[in-house]
């Protein structure tokens, strides 16, 4: 028996039969496809163990035939009326009645994963005004809408998650031009999977779903153990880095110095704003609302980073917006890291002389800092490496007292910004701009 695909079932469907007809899927045992002049719908035939009693050895026997209905064509796809099959087929198996489930779910007017997710984006993550609300959208519309979005959030099984997870760890391109990038892999599954069980959790928190476990619970056992990323550079990389961010010009060279400069993330420096920087102070306050930790983050500025950056601000002037790194003359923050990446690589090879350069990440700077700071302190100076990061303090006396360490933070990272751009005579034929003023 054929499978069904949805280039037959199309074919079909353009020319549809007068009357129902049943079209057997060969996948799944008891699906098929009632197709007719209204369009298809899916169609489910099982029996459920147990229904019947019990034989007199002591078997569970099957009841009567259902017939369940899971959905229309195209609304439901072909996959996820097989997930959704399967679900029940368990099930029956075990002697649940996905006919009663369903039957009570129907009655109490539960939600589908749809509606429970439009409600938790609206009630819960636009109304707690989360930084996060680009990530969940994403995950949701990605990877969990087009599995178990027409699911009933009170039946959804673990089955259906195991698979919604296998799905997404799948690597698959979004489309044909040079700008689409892959969709998928672990670390998109891992997303999607957090993403709905947090909302799972939500539902039941707020009553809006009558279950008492949440299916996703402890599924993340089942994906491959997320890989720490340890790469720091050495000294000499960490110079070369800095040398040969000066080739890459405006807006990635400055930038890349910067997060060497102050340890910093990446997306800190790519989205910070006018307003943020004081230089006569020498210090960046990052508001609470544009700070990962949701908290105001002071970080120190050097006299390196602050020549830096009065190049940038009298050189580069922003007429659309306060984004101080832009390609966009200020309207959007800062952009494109791999193909800038590309060119920091290549720009390293060309000032060492090697073929390949070992690769690492713009976070890895920041890594890199931390690491060169903490062999400065030695025993006892994990706080105030905290506060060079950033990490998130949530005491009272630290939310009063962003500016409390400012004074030894400042040192620290003056005692590496010296290290950093130190002249190695033996390495280095021409000294940039930026390294003679720092030096």
């Amino acid at each position: 028996m054929k499978k069904l695909t949805d280039a037959a079932v199309r074919a079909i469907l353009r020319n549809p039969p007068s009357e129902r007809e049943a079209l057997v899927d060969g996948t799944v045992p008891g699906l098929q496809l009632r197709a007719g002049p209204g369009g298809a719908t899916w169609s489910l035939k099982l029996r459920v163990s147990g229904e019947g009693g019990i034989s007199s050895r002591g078997h569970r026997v099957k009841g009567k035939q259902h017939r369940l209905s899971l959905g229309e064509y195209p609304a439901v796809s072909i996959q996820a009326a097989r997930s959704r099959a399967n679900t029940y087929i368990d099930q029956a198996k075990q002697g649940i009645s996905p006919v009663v489930a369903l039957e009570g779910q129907a009655t109490a007017g539960g939600l589908t994963v749809k509606a429970l997710s439009e409600r938790f984006i609206t009630d819960y993550v636009q109304m707690k005004q989360l930084r996060a609300l680009r990530k969940y959208t994403m995950a949701i519309e990605a990877h969990i809408l087009p599995q178990v979005g027409s699911v009933l959030a009170d039946v959804l099984s673990r089955e259906q998650v195991r698979r919604l997870v296998k799905t997404a760890m799948v690597r698959r391109t979004r489309g044909t031009s040079a700008r689409a990038r892959p969709r998928g892999g672990n670390e998109a599954a891992r997303t999607a999977l957090g993403v709905l069980r947090k909302m799972i959790n939500w539902g039941m928190r707020e009553e809006l779903i009558a279950r008492s476990e949440n299916p996703a619970t402890g599924m993340e056992d089942n994906l491959p153990k997320k890989k720490k990323k340890e790469r720091v550079l050495s000294l000499d990389e960490a110079r070369l880095a800095w040398r040969a961010a000066e080739s890459l010009g405006y807006p990635f060279g400055p930038t890349y110095q910067l997060i060497l400069l102050t340890g910093c993330r990446p997306g800190e420096w790519a989205e910070s704003r006018r307003p943020w920087i004081d230089l006569k102070q020498a210090l960046m306050v990052i508001p609470a609302d544009g700070y990962k930790t949701e908290h105001v983050h002071v970080v120190p500025l050097v006299p390196a980073a602050v020549r830096i950056l009065e190049q940038v601000l009298t050189n580069h002037h922003r007429e659309f917006g306060d984004f101080i790194f832009s390609g966009t003359d200020g309207k959007k923050p800062l952009s494109g890291w791999s193909k800038a990446q590309a060119r920091m690589l290549k720009a390293i090879c060309a000032m060492s002389g090697e073929r390949t350069a070992l690769a690492w990440t713009p976070h890895d700077l920041r890594r890199t800092v931390a690491t060169r700071i903490a062999e400065q302190l030695g025993v006892g100076g994990e706080q105030l490496i905290k506060r060079v990061l950033g990490h998130s303090d949530g005491s009272v006396t630290a939310i009063y007292n962003r500016y409390g360490y400012v004074k030894e933070m400042r040192a620290v990272l003056e005692r590496w910004a010296v290290e950093l751009t130190r002249v190695d005579s033996r390495n280095v034929t021409s000294v940039p701009s930026t390294i003679a003023a720092a030096a």
